[in-house]
Order: structure tokens, then sequence, then C-alpha cells
């Protein structure tokens, strides 16, 4: 069995996963497939901040994996798992792969090469979108070229070894 292989494979077929949060997230549903449960719970379970947790849920929510109780008095909400057997061949899959720590790297870093086969064209969008800008101070630089110290403005730009040397730092 070659966990890369098999990883790849059941990362390809789980298309709305886009964060290792996502992957775990679902992780969790399938070794617990009705839980009882808050975000704020969840997001301490699974080691994530409570925003990341939130747009996971709200992912995998909107791609059919889960179901939740409508209530939204109670900051506890009942999750479902919405994909149960005869059609679980993927979940099964999955529960195998993630059982065991090489085998969740593995779906992580196939999560990864997917992200990061992406990620130049999604940059692009985003930038055209106005929601990235730019990195300017990676333009004109070239690689071997070393920062260069720029001056906080109301100073001379000289360092504080300098001013010391020259007198005027330090005490007075």
């Amino acid at each position: 069995m070659d966990l890369e292989a098999d990883a790849g494979r059941l990362i390809d077929q789980l298309e709305a996963l886009r964060h290792p949060s996502d992957l775990d997230l679902l992780i969790f549903f399938a070794r617990h497939p009705r839980a009882l449960l808050s975000s704020e719970h969840l997001a301490t379970f699974l080691g994530y901040g409570a925003k990341k947790i939130a747009a996971s849920l709200d992912l995998l929510l909107d791609a059919g994996f889960l179901s939740r109780t409508p209530n939204a008095k109670h900051a506890a909400r009942m999750y479902v798992l919405a994909v149960m057997p005869p059609n679980d061949g993927w979940l099964t899959d999955l529960r195998e792969l993630a059982c065991t720590r090489p085998g969740r790297l593995a779906l992580i870093r196939a999560l990864g090469r997917r992200s990061t086969a992406n990620e130049p064209h999604q940059r692009e969008v985003r930038q055209k979108r106005g929601m990235v800008a730019p990195l300017p101070f990676l333009k004109g630089r070239t690689s071997g070229e070393e920062a260069r110290r720029t001056p906080t403005p109301g100073t001379t730009g000289e360092s504080n070894e300098e001013s010391q040397q020259s007198g005027r730092g330090g005490e007075s």
C-alpha cells in the first residue's frame, strides 16, 4: 500500500477541503458521527482557533458532509455526519488512512500539494479582486541582496551604536 498515492486519490475525491483544519474536522466527525458540541469546544479539541473552526464547519456544512441542528439559542449544536453507509467508501478509506500518524501526514501533504498547485492562480485572482496587495518589499530585490535599514520617521537613520560613538546618544 502506497500511502502517498492513496492519500492523493482520497484528497482528490474530497474537492471541498482546502485547509488541514477542514480535514481534521472531517476526520473528527468520521470518528464521532453525532456530536453535541460548541464550535469553541471543537476548536479546543482539534487545536485550531475558533474562527478557523467556524470557517471549516461552514465549508463542511455547505459541501453537505455535515448537518447541524437549527437551534441558535444554545452554543452547543448537534452535528451529524451526513454521509452514511452504503455511500461511504471514501469515509472508510479516510478512517483507515487517518488512524495512523504516517497516514494523517500523507493526507495533509496531499492536501498541501493540491493547495500549492492552485496557489499562483488563486493569488492572481485575489490580486485582481483587490483582496491581496503585492509584496512591495520583494520588488526589485535580488536573492543575495541584504535588507537595508530604513530610518524611522523623526530619526536620522543612524543606529544606536553609531549615535553612542559620535557622543550624541546614551546618557545625557
